[in-house]
Protein backbone atom coordinates (compact mmCIF):
# COMPACT_ATOMS: atom_id res chain seq x y z
CA UNK A 1 0.00 0.00 0.00
CA UNK A 2 1.20 3.49 -0.55
CA UNK A 3 2.67 5.44 2.10
CA UNK A 4 0.27 8.75 0.72
CA UNK A 5 -2.59 6.76 0.82
CA UNK A 6 -3.36 5.45 4.26
CA UNK A 7 -7.16 4.02 5.02
CA UNK A 8 -9.70 5.93 7.42
CA UNK A 9 -9.06 3.50 10.36
CA UNK A 10 -5.30 3.75 10.46
CA UNK A 11 -5.19 8.01 10.48
CA UNK A 12 -7.63 7.61 13.09
CA UNK A 13 -5.33 5.03 15.29
CA UNK A 14 -2.57 7.18 15.36
CA UNK A 15 -4.83 9.99 16.48
CA UNK A 16 -5.73 8.26 19.47
CA UNK A 17 -2.11 7.31 19.65
CA UNK A 18 -0.92 11.14 19.98
CA UNK A 19 -3.31 11.46 22.76
CA UNK A 20 -1.85 8.64 24.69
CA UNK A 21 1.58 9.31 26.75
CA UNK A 22 3.79 6.48 27.07
CA UNK A 23 6.23 7.25 30.02
CA UNK A 24 9.02 8.15 27.32
CA UNK A 25 6.70 10.44 25.77
CA UNK A 26 5.64 12.26 29.52
CA UNK A 27 8.46 14.71 29.51
CA UNK A 28 6.49 15.80 26.22
CA UNK A 29 3.51 15.81 27.32
CA UNK A 30 4.37 18.33 29.96
CA UNK A 31 6.08 20.19 28.20
CA UNK A 32 3.06 21.05 25.89
CA UNK A 33 1.70 24.85 26.57
CA UNK A 34 -1.66 24.36 24.31
CA UNK A 35 -4.70 26.05 26.26
CA UNK A 36 -2.04 27.68 28.91
CA UNK A 37 -3.82 30.87 28.29
CA UNK A 38 -6.87 29.92 28.90
CA UNK A 39 -6.81 28.59 31.68
CA UNK A 40 -4.67 31.72 33.37
CA UNK A 41 -7.63 33.27 32.25
CA UNK A 42 -10.19 30.83 33.86
CA UNK A 43 -8.15 32.05 37.20
CA UNK A 44 -8.10 35.35 36.87
CA UNK A 45 -11.09 36.18 35.41
CA UNK A 46 -13.14 36.87 38.73
CA UNK A 47 -10.91 38.57 40.32
CA UNK A 48 -10.44 40.68 37.22
CA UNK A 49 -14.49 41.31 37.02
CA UNK A 50 -14.72 42.01 40.37
CA UNK A 51 -12.10 44.30 40.70
CA UNK A 52 -13.49 46.08 37.49
CA UNK A 53 -17.09 46.27 39.16
CA UNK A 54 -15.95 47.49 42.11
CA UNK A 55 -13.97 50.37 40.51
CA UNK A 56 -17.51 51.18 38.64
CA UNK A 57 -19.43 51.22 42.33
CA UNK A 58 -16.87 53.31 44.01
CA UNK A 59 -16.82 55.65 41.12
CA UNK A 60 -20.63 56.07 40.93
CA UNK A 61 -20.21 56.65 44.83
CA UNK A 62 -17.36 59.40 44.76
CA UNK A 63 -19.43 60.85 41.48
CA UNK A 64 -22.40 61.01 43.80
CA UNK A 65 -20.80 62.20 46.52
CA UNK A 66 -19.69 65.61 44.37
CA UNK A 67 -23.14 66.06 43.50
CA UNK A 68 -24.63 66.12 47.09
CA UNK A 69 -22.14 68.30 47.97
CA UNK A 70 -22.73 70.52 45.05
CA UNK A 71 -26.66 70.41 46.12
CA UNK A 72 -26.31 71.03 49.69
CA UNK A 73 -24.14 74.29 48.95
CA UNK A 74 -26.57 75.71 47.18
CA UNK A 75 -29.04 74.94 49.62
CA UNK A 76 -27.20 75.88 52.80
CA UNK A 77 -26.79 79.29 50.68
CA UNK A 78 -30.73 78.95 51.24
CA UNK A 79 -30.28 78.73 55.10
CA UNK A 80 -27.48 81.49 55.04
CA UNK A 81 -28.90 84.44 53.60
CA UNK A 82 -32.09 83.80 55.73
CA UNK A 83 -34.16 83.05 52.07
CA UNK A 84 -34.91 78.91 53.28
CA UNK A 85 -38.81 78.27 53.83
CA UNK A 86 -39.24 78.82 56.96
CA UNK A 87 -40.02 75.98 59.87
CA UNK A 88 -42.87 73.55 59.23
CA UNK A 89 -42.22 73.87 55.60
CA UNK A 90 -39.75 70.93 55.49
CA UNK A 91 -41.24 69.40 52.44
CA UNK A 92 -40.77 72.81 50.25
CA UNK A 93 -37.14 72.90 51.16
CA UNK A 94 -36.74 69.35 50.03
CA UNK A 95 -38.84 69.59 46.85
CA UNK A 96 -36.28 72.70 45.95
CA UNK A 97 -33.19 70.74 47.16
CA UNK A 98 -34.76 67.60 44.74
CA UNK A 99 -35.21 70.04 42.16
CA UNK A 100 -31.28 70.58 41.40
CA UNK A 101 -30.01 66.56 41.81
CA UNK A 102 -28.52 65.32 39.04
CA UNK A 103 -30.93 62.85 36.92
CA UNK A 104 -29.96 59.70 38.05
CA UNK A 105 -30.87 61.02 41.87
CA UNK A 106 -34.61 59.90 43.08
CA UNK A 107 -35.81 62.52 45.35
CA UNK A 108 -37.38 59.87 47.48
CA UNK A 109 -33.61 58.80 48.31
CA UNK A 110 -32.73 62.03 50.00
CA UNK A 111 -32.98 62.76 53.47
CA UNK A 112 -32.79 66.51 54.74
CA UNK A 113 -32.37 67.47 58.34
CA UNK A 114 -31.82 70.84 59.36
CA UNK A 115 -31.76 71.44 62.82
CA UNK A 116 -30.89 75.38 65.25
CA UNK A 117 -28.31 74.77 67.85
CA UNK A 118 -26.77 77.19 70.49
CA UNK A 119 -23.18 77.70 69.42
CA UNK A 120 -20.72 76.03 66.89
CA UNK A 121 -19.56 73.96 69.92
CA UNK A 122 -23.05 72.72 70.42
CA UNK A 123 -23.42 71.37 66.50
CA UNK A 124 -22.86 67.72 66.08
CA UNK A 125 -21.53 66.58 63.05
CA UNK A 126 -21.51 62.53 63.49
CA UNK A 127 -23.30 60.49 61.11
CA UNK A 128 -27.09 59.53 62.30
CA UNK A 129 -27.51 55.38 62.64
CA UNK A 130 -30.72 54.84 60.28
CA UNK A 131 -33.16 52.49 61.36
CA UNK A 132 -35.91 51.24 58.36
CA UNK A 133 -39.59 49.10 58.98
CA UNK A 134 -39.89 46.25 57.61
CA UNK A 135 -40.85 47.51 54.33
CA UNK A 136 -37.32 49.21 54.00
CA UNK A 137 -38.28 52.66 54.37
CA UNK A 138 -36.65 54.95 57.16
CA UNK A 139 -38.20 55.48 60.39
CA UNK A 140 -35.79 57.99 61.78
CA UNK A 141 -37.27 61.80 62.11
CA UNK A 142 -35.90 64.43 60.12
CA UNK A 143 -36.19 68.11 61.82
CA UNK A 144 -36.62 71.17 60.17
CA UNK A 145 -35.38 74.70 61.95
CA UNK A 146 -34.12 77.21 59.75
CA UNK A 147 -33.05 79.14 62.59
CA UNK A 148 -33.56 82.91 62.54
CA UNK A 149 -30.98 85.50 61.91
CA UNK A 150 -27.55 84.64 63.90
CA UNK A 151 -28.70 81.09 64.49
CA UNK A 152 -26.12 78.37 64.23
CA UNK A 153 -27.53 75.96 62.10
CA UNK A 154 -26.71 72.31 61.15
CA UNK A 155 -27.52 71.37 57.65
CA UNK A 156 -27.52 67.31 56.59
CA UNK A 157 -28.42 66.30 53.47
CA UNK A 158 -28.36 62.37 53.23
CA UNK A 159 -28.63 60.35 50.17
CA UNK A 160 -29.07 56.86 49.78
CA UNK A 161 -26.98 55.23 46.72
CA UNK A 162 -28.50 51.61 46.27
CA UNK A 163 -25.45 49.56 45.71
CA UNK A 164 -24.73 45.75 45.61
CA UNK A 165 -24.72 44.41 48.95
CA UNK A 166 -21.72 41.94 48.03
CA UNK A 167 -19.94 40.56 45.36
CA UNK A 168 -17.26 38.40 45.78
CA UNK A 169 -16.15 39.96 49.16
CA UNK A 170 -16.63 43.35 47.95
CA UNK A 171 -19.52 45.34 49.97
CA UNK A 172 -20.18 48.60 48.96
CA UNK A 173 -23.47 49.19 50.94
CA UNK A 174 -23.44 50.82 54.41
CA UNK A 175 -26.92 50.25 55.29
CA UNK A 176 -29.31 47.66 56.14
CA UNK A 177 -31.65 47.83 53.15
CA UNK A 178 -28.48 47.78 50.51
CA UNK A 179 -27.67 50.98 50.21
CA UNK A 180 -24.91 53.64 51.01
CA UNK A 181 -25.40 56.45 52.73
CA UNK A 182 -23.78 59.52 51.56
CA UNK A 183 -23.70 62.71 53.30
CA UNK A 184 -22.92 66.32 53.12
CA UNK A 185 -22.99 68.10 56.47
CA UNK A 186 -22.78 71.61 56.74
CA UNK A 187 -22.94 74.33 59.87
CA UNK A 188 -23.53 78.01 59.33
CA UNK A 189 -24.50 80.76 61.31
CA UNK A 190 -27.28 82.51 59.63
CA UNK A 191 -26.62 86.38 58.08
CA UNK A 192 -28.54 89.27 59.81
CA UNK A 193 -31.34 90.08 57.86
CA UNK A 194 -31.23 93.36 56.41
Amino acid sequence: MNSQTESPSRKSDRREARFLLLPGQMKRGISDQKGVVAVEFALICVPLFALMLSALVMSVVYFTQSALDAVSDEMSRELLTGQAPASGNAGEFKNQACAILPAYMSCSNLLVNVRSVSSFADASTTAPQLSFDSSGAVTNSMSYDPGTAGSVVVFELMYMLPVLKNFDGFAAATLNNGSRLIISTSVIKVEPSS
